[in-house]
């Protein structure tokens, strides 16, 4: 298993694990926060592989709004061979977090 932080604030995609060649990325699990309202999703490259992460504070406060799945054995989702698992920003805010993952044929 491997580990990579969650570090991103640019509007559009920010690379969160390097691509490896010949190789797929298996996400197992992951856990986000961001500092404001935003949508979010992960890509393979610039392809989406999960549907979109609504980072939305519905009652004004100033609290921070995440996303976080459960771990498990057979992952989540996984980038296609040779490319990079990046996280689409809607806007521009702070997120941070942390991911689980392996390195796969």
């Amino acid at each position: 298993m491997k580990y990579a932080k969650i570090d991103a604030a640019t509007v559009g995609s920010n690379t969160i694990v390097d691509a490896v060649a010949g190789k797929r990325i298996l996400v197992l699990v992951y856990s986000f926060m961001g500092s404001g309202n935003q949508n979010a999703y992960f890509c393979s490259n610039a392809t989406a592989i999960t549907g979109t992460l609504y980072l939305n504070n519905h009652i004004r406060s100033t609290a921070a709004y995440g996303a976080m799945t459960p771990a498990g054995a057979v992952g989540l989702f996984r980038t296609e061979i040779g490319e990079a698992l990046n996280l689409v920003l809607s806007t521009t805010a702070n997120v941070g977090g942390h991911l689980t993952y392996l390195v796969t044929d």
